[in-house]
């Protein structure tokens, strides 16, 4: 029903926008040196409301007009204002070429501030090229002309840029040169949001739609302004602003998964998942029978898979004499898709003569079937009280349903119940489970900029945010049975029913504000002088709620109880109490971090130098409830850091840079990971250590740059790094399907890596490719079990060389391109490929798990059918590329998604 809503608001709007005058402005708007069209410019009447940007094509076409003669004016970041008078009559339609020239950055600009009115975004070339640190922008019009639906998918196309997922979960997190997500950063327009997810600092990049953002910005390098805690690198979502001019725009497209082609989606009675424990409806001294638990959930059902839709709009205008201006952006997406999963447990093998290799204990067969409803708001609003002061106001809004059922057929390999005596015998479980997880991310951030006068700049903000999980009723049900060595089988027994109920949630706090002074130093330099702080207060409660349920013995044999079905299932509640009161997992916890800065930036004709110092001091502890005896119950730590750091650009001609970069940056342990307790993930499960320490790397770069044209570009560069303390995850076991990881300092590592862009285009085809090579190495103790001659093992430590986790050695990103301004066509196939990752650490010396190589190839294309609108069709995975994990040559596990796609269509005034 609130599709249907859904749809009709968006039609009802799409029909009051397309009502339209026969009096027209159209035409294109072009470089005047390259004769190549320009995206993105805002084509204007003066005193007037008609008002468009130029699509992907360069073309622009204004309606509505009365009769009259008008100014037209044309503006575009980088080039000088065009404007010229024109005669619009009845029944005519005029077309007009706009041709700009570059203008370059006036002495005036550079030595005060200008006005505080944010113009349209120039190209992310532009971007790239002005900016103060060395970044990559992968700009909306790139998203939308890629095969992607979400942040995720499309920041794999930035170079050095990789990303880390989950086994059967979409959730997805950046991996920048190398390194794993906790070494970067993940902002919300410039400031840090919380994530919702008991196991991780930031929010899953897969639940923002990429129809939300104006840009991503990943910075490579740090300034003193910036914070501090990013060794890798910082990923910001830039959200859309409110527009010069009424905009409105539409998507929708709908796509499928072609791994139901094969099998069925599997399901569950969503609504027998209970939102509240039996304690929280009873109260603690409640003893349960079976009764209060819910059976539906666990009565797992097959059907086809509903078709993947998409919906989005984006309105936005200004009002009050163009002093109050707005957007509201809202993306909702309803996926559906599966994993086919090989899943191995690995163990020492202790048999004689085996030299305790790894060896596989168990095979499990497992499939995903899951249902992701993503559902993102963002609103802005801002006032300028004049051309020097202007406040905003900013909220984002994210909501994530996720319903996902496994079902696992798990056998044993080695021992097991009963035995195992040859191929095809022993015992075999079946483990399946049903998930639902609700998650919600707000994001409300206060801001503001003043220019005193033409020297000083005063900018703030307040950001107050919030996110919460809740994964009510995980319910698991483990059944087993015995293959006889005749091959006959003993009936299906219950073995074991668990029920979670888990809550997290994470709140942050944020003030911050800027002092700026800008002033000449005669001609054709300058300097510019800022200082700053911020204060954020952070904190985190996690709450867990066990229930075992045992199944009762056989009122006729006394023995094992033969499972027939959920409904029939016969069990006791092994701990009546649950673990409400008990359970280890159950902690609040905080981080408090004060930090300030003093920077400069010194413009010397061509050379342009921006440094200074940061520094942030950071408290964190935690209390578990209750006291847990058998671990460390609470803890509070304190550390100052000092962060140095100097960029360095000197621009070689006005299309050319030369950079070189040092900054010194740290890495903060996650909450949770302090917590000596586990956190249950679909997965992992990770146990802290209150004894962890946080990273800190010393961070050189040096980057050559070239821009030819508006869409062409050739970067080359190398990094270096030194990281003291590195976090890495060890194994500490793999249980009933499970792994069980700990956070653990393994002494000081080194990355270097050289990077290489290139995207041009030859008339109507083009290229788009980048190359990132990582080298990282370090020293870790591992245990190395040896046997002599008389069969006696010894064990001894030994040191091994090794990469770091998450390091991938080779990335490639390749994109052929087609664009037919004519036909107002674009297509691109976009291919990527990744070399082997270390995935896990292994205790034992020589083995740990690797991510096999992968390569992706998918295809995207849209096709402008008139000036409103454009269709689209995506496929994603054309080569049904698999996850595939190894230990030594054995598959630990192996994830099949196939191939995906979507057709749609945009509408936009």
């Amino acid at each position: 029903m609130n599709n249907k809503i859904y749809l009709a608001l968006i039609f009802i709007f799409a029909g009051f926008a397309s009502f339209a005058q026969n009096r027209v402005l159209k035409g294109q708007v072009i470089d005047g040196k390259t004769k190549e069209p320009l995206a993105g410019a805002y084509v204007y009447f003066a005193d007037q409301k008609g008002a468009a940007l130029t699509d992907a094509f360069g073309q622009y076409s204004i309606s509505k007009m009365p009769s009259g003669t008008y100014e037209v004016k044309v503006k575009y970041v980088g080039y000088k204002e065009f404007k010229k008078l024109i005669d619009l009559t009845e029944n005519k339609a005029i077309n007009l070429t706009v041709t700009l020239e570059e203008k370059a950055e006036s002495l005036q600009n550079v030595k005060v501030y200008g006005k505080a009115i944010i113009e349209s975004e120039a190209s992310s070339r532009r971007t790239e090229k002005n900016a103060n640190n060395i970044m990559n922008v992968l700009a909306a019009q790139a998203m939308e002309r890629s095969p992607d639906i979400n942040a995720a998918s499309a920041l794999q196309r930035v170079s050095a840029v990789t990303l880390q997922r989950n086994s059967g979960s979409d959730e997805a997190f950046a991996i920048i040169r190398g390194l794993e997500p906790r070494y970067n950063n993940t902002l919300i327009n410039g400031v840090k949001v919380t994530s919702p997810d008991p196991a991780s600092r930031f929010v899953s990049l897969s639940i923002i739609p990429s129809d939300l953002l104006d840009r991503i910005e990943v910075s490579k390098t740090l300034t003193p302004q910036m914070e501090g805690d990013a060794i890798g690198g910082t990923v910001n979502l830039i959200f859309k602003d409110a527009p010069e001019f009424e905009y409105f725009k539409v998507n929708a497209s709908a796509g499928y998964s072609t791994i139901f082609f094969n099998r069925k989606f599997d399901d569950f009675s969503h609504g027998a998942v209970q939102s509240k424990s039996v304690s929280e409806r009873f109260g603690p001294d409640y003893k349960p029978g079976q009764g209060n638990f819910s059976r539906a959930n666990l009565d797992f059902t097959q059907k086809n898979a509903p078709v993947t839709s998409l919906l989005g709009f984006t309105y936005g205008r200004r009002l009050l004499k163009n002093k109050l201006g707005f957007i509201i952006s809202d993306s909702y997406q309803n996926q559906y898709y599966g994993t086919n999963s090989e899943f191995n447990i690995a163990q020492l093998d202790t048999r004689p003569g085996k030299n305790y290799q790894p060896v596989i204990s168990d095979v499990a067969n497992r499939t995903y079937s899951t249902q992701q409803l993503n559902n993102g708001l963002s609103t802005h609003l801002d006032y300028k009280f004049n051309d020097n002061n202007k406040i905003s106001l900013d909220n984002i809004f994210l909501y994530t349903h996720l319903a996902q059922t496994r079902l696992s057929i798990d056998t044993s390999i080695l021992g097991g119940n009963g035995g195992r005596t040859g191929p095809g015998t022993g015992a075999v479980f079946n483990d399946n489970r049903s998930y639902i997880q609700n998650q919600y991310v707000e994001n409300l951030k206060l801001s503001g900029k003043h220019i005193l006068s033409n020297h000083f700049l005063f900018d703030w903000a307040g950001i107050y945010s919030n996110s919460t999980q809740n994964a009510p009723d995980r319910a698991d049900i483990s059944l087993n049975h015995l293959i006889n060595p005749d091959f006959t089988s003993t009936p299906n027994y219950l073995y074991n029913v668990s029920r979670i109920w888990q809550k997290s949630s994470n709140k942050d706090l944020t003030a911050l504000a800027n002092l700026g002074y800008k002033s000449g130093l005669g001609k054709n330099n300058s300097i510019e002088l800022k200082a700053g702080g911020l204060y954020r207060q952070s904190n985190r409660f996690n709450n867990q709620n066990e229930y075992t349920l045992k199944p009762t013995p056989d009122n006729l044999t006394g023995g094992k109880t033969v499972f027939t079905d959920i409904y029939a299932a016969d069990w006791v509640v092994y701990n009546v109490t649950g673990t409400s009161t008990s359970d280890k997992a159950n902690y609040t916890a905080y981080e408090n971090i004060t930090a300030g800065y003093g920077e400069f930036k010194l413009t010397l004709n061509k050379l342009d130098a921006v440094g200074g110092v940061r520094v942030e001091g950071t408290e964190q502890g935690y209390d578990t409830h209750p006291v847990v005896l058998d671990v460390k119950s609470n803890a509070k730590k304190t550390y100052t850091d000092v962060l140095p750091s100097l960029q360095l650009k000197y621009k070689l001609t006005d299309k050319s840079n030369i950079r070189a970069s040092y900054f010194k940056s740290i890495s903060r342990p996650a909450l949770y990971e302090l917590v000596p307790t586990p956190t249950f993930g679909q997965s992992t499960d990770i146990t802290g250590n209150p004894e962890v320490k946080h990273t800190v790397a010393d961070n050189y770069d040096i980057r050559y740059e070239l821009y030819p044209k508006n869409e062409e570009q050739f970067f080359i560069g190398g990094f270096y790094k030194n990281i003291t303390n590195p976090i890495e995850f060890a194994l500490n076991s793999l249980d009933g399907g499970q792994a069980n990881t700990s956070p653990q300092n393994f002494g000081t590592a080194t990355v270097t890596g050289a990077e290489v862009v290139y995207s041009r285009f030859f008339g109507m085809l083009g290229v788009s490719a980048n190359y990132t090579y990582t080298y990282s190495n370090i020293n870790t103790t591992k245990i190395f079990t040896s046997t002599d001659a008389n069969g006696v093992s010894t064990s001894v430590p030994k040191l091994q060389s090794r990469p770091m986790q998450g390091q991938t050695a080779n990335v490639v990103n390749l994109s052929l391109l087609y664009k037919n301004d004519k036909r107002k066509a674009f297509v691109q196939l976009a291919y990527t490929y990744t070399s082997k990752t270390l995935a896990l650490v292994y205790p034992n010396y020589g083995f740990d798990y690797y991510q096999q190589p992968q390569s992706f190839l998918s295809l995207s294309g849209q096709k402008q059918i008139d000036k409103h609108f454009v269709f689209t069709a995506k496929v994603n995975n054309l080569f049904n590329t698999a996850t595939t994990i190894k230990i030594g040559s054995l598959v630990q596990s192996r994830d099949v998604y196939n191939l995906g796609f979507n057709l749609g269509f945009r509408y936009s005034l």
